[in-house]
């Protein structure tokens, strides 16, 4: 059986975010899973957001394969998963074997860049970006969303939180 290989891509979580959370665990049952549907609403958008960015990748039909994984995840905090064994390629690779080539690409060079008779299994690796490299659908995509992502998330936090001390000290 093949090995799932997955990427959940979240939030660093800081000192603050952590007190954040211990606040949430204290919260009613009622309020903890209105916040797990508002942040499955973030990342809704979110994964389709990535799954349209997959057709724009250099070897997209490779993306838009990979990209057919992606899924919003219930939780507290925004997350995504992409990968996993399920989907199969021709050779017997599954998604979650491809994710990290299709969003980065690979050395012409290396063993996962090229066939031996021609042709590539990865784009070009992308361009370099401080200690790693751009990517070119998923990562990108995820940057320009976070704004909207933190702003959204965020509101929902506050008004849960607001929602819950009133009922609280009620």
């Amino acid at each position: 059986m093949a090995e799932k290989k997955t990427i959940k891509l979240q939030m660093d979580i800081t000192p603050e975010i952590r007190a954040l959370f211990q606040r949430l665990n204290e919260m009613d049952a009622e309020s903890k899973t209105e916040l797990k549907e508002k942040s499955k609403g973030i990342t809704g958008w979110v994964a389709e957001e990535i799954k349209t960015a997959a057709t724009y990748a250099p070897m997209y039909k490779q993306a838009t394969r990979v990209a057919q994984t992606v899924r919003a995840n219930k939780d507290r905090v925004p997350n995504i998963t992409i990968g996993g064994a399920r989907a199969k390629f021709s050779g017997g690779a599954s998604a979650g074997d491809l994710v990290i080539g299709s969003e980065f690409g690979a050395d012409p060079t290396s063993e996962n860049g090229a066939f031996p008779n021609g042709g590539r299994r990865f784009p070009y690796r992308s361009d370099k970006r401080g200690q790693g490299n751009e990517g070119y659908w998923i990562f990108p995509t995820l940057r320009l969303a976070q704004p909207r992502i933190t702003r959204e998330w965020h509101e929902a936090v506050t008004n849960i939180l607001d929602k819950w001390d009133k009922g609280v000290s009620a």
